[in-house]
C-alpha cells in the first residue's frame, strides 16, 4: 500500500479515530494499513493517486457477512425452512440495513472521500455506507481472525436488528396478505386511516389503520407512520386468518 501522497497528519488522525472506535469492541489493531485500505473510497484514491481503495475488501466482506448471518439465522430459527431463512438473510444484509447500522455506528466519520464525493453528500449515501461496513468486516477478519469478526457482527448488526425488531419489520406482511387474497380475485383489500392522535409525551402523530377485507375490519395497527401501521394491521389480519 502506498500512502506517500497524503500527509502523516491525515493518517495519524484516522488512526486515532480507529483506535477510539475499536476500543469499544475490544478489538486490537495490528496492521493499521489494512483499515486505511478498508476506509478509502475510490474517489479519494483517485484524488491522491493512491494504489488502493476499499473495493476488494468490500468483496471479501460481503462473503464474510453472508456466512455470519447464515449461521446466526440457522441457529436462531431452527423451525424455518431454507427458503424462509434465505429471504431473511437477503433482507438483513441489504444495503439499507447495512447503511442504517453504519449510521448508528457513525462510520461515516472514518471514511476517506474525495472532495467531489463529499460535495454530493457521499458520506450519507446508502451504497457507500453499506460497502464500508462490509470492507471493515474484511479488514477485521484479515487483521485478527474469524471469531473476532463474528463477534463484531453480533455486537453491531445482529444486536441492532434484535433491538429494533428488524426481522419482524422486514417481513412484508402486506405482501403476504395480498398474495393470500389473490387466490380469490373477488376479495378486496383496503387500508384505512381510522384515526389520528397526538402522543402527549413525544408530540408525534399516532396513526390507527385498519386492514379491511371485503369492507370488514380484519386487522388494526397503530404507529407513528402510516406505512408501519399498515404493516401492523396486515400482521393482525394474518393472525386472525390463522396464517401466522
Amino acid at each position: 500500500m502506498s500512502n506517500k501522497n497524503i500527509d502523516n497528519a491525515t493518517w495519524g488522525n484516522l488512526k486515532y479515530r480507529l483506535k477510539t472506535f475499536f476500543d469499544k469492541f475490544n478489538i486490537e489493531i495490528k496492521n493499521v494499513d489494512t483499515y486505511y485500505n478498508a476506509l478509502t473510497h475510490n474517489s479519494y484514491a483517485n484524488e491522491y493517486n493512491l494504489d488502493f481503495n476499499y473495493q476488494r475488501l468490500e468483496f471479501l466482506g460481503d462473503a464474510i457477512l453472508q456466512q455470519t448471518i447464515s449461521l446466526y439465522l440457522y441457529k436462531k430459527y431452527s423451525d424455518k425452512k431454507e427458503g424462509e431463512i434465505t429471504s431473511l438473510r437477503s433482507k438483513i444484509v441489504r444495503d439499507a440495513t447495512l447503511a442504517s447500522i453504519a449510521i448508528h455506528l457513525d462510520l461515516g466519520r472514518l471514511v476517506l472521500l474525495g472532495k467531489g464525493e463529499l460535495k454530493t453528500g457521499g458520506i450519507e449515501k446508502t451504497s457507500i455506507l453499506s460497502d464500508v461496513y462490509e470492507s471493515l468486516l474484511a479488514a477485521i477478519y484479515l487483521d485478527n481472525d474469524e471469531s473476532v469478526v463474528h463477534k463484531f457482527v453480533e455486537e453491531t448488526l445482529i444486536k441492532y436488528c434484535d433491538e429494533n425488531d428488524i426481522v419482524n419489520e422486514i417481513k412484508d406482511h402486506k405482501t403476504e396478505l395480498q398474495e393470500y387474497l389473490q387466490a380469490d380475485n373477488k376479495r378486496t383489500l383496503n387500508y384505512v386511516v381510522a384515526k389520528e392522535t397526538i402522543d402527549p409525551t413525544s408530540k408525534k402523530t399516532i396513526y390507527k389503520v385498519t386492514a379491511n377485507i371485503d369492507n370488514l375490519i380484519y386487522g388494526v395497527g397503530s404507529a407513528n407512520s402510516i406505512k408501519e401501521a399498515e404493516q401492523q394491521a396486515a400482521q393482525n389480519a394474518l393472525k386472525k386468518l390463522k396464517l401466522i
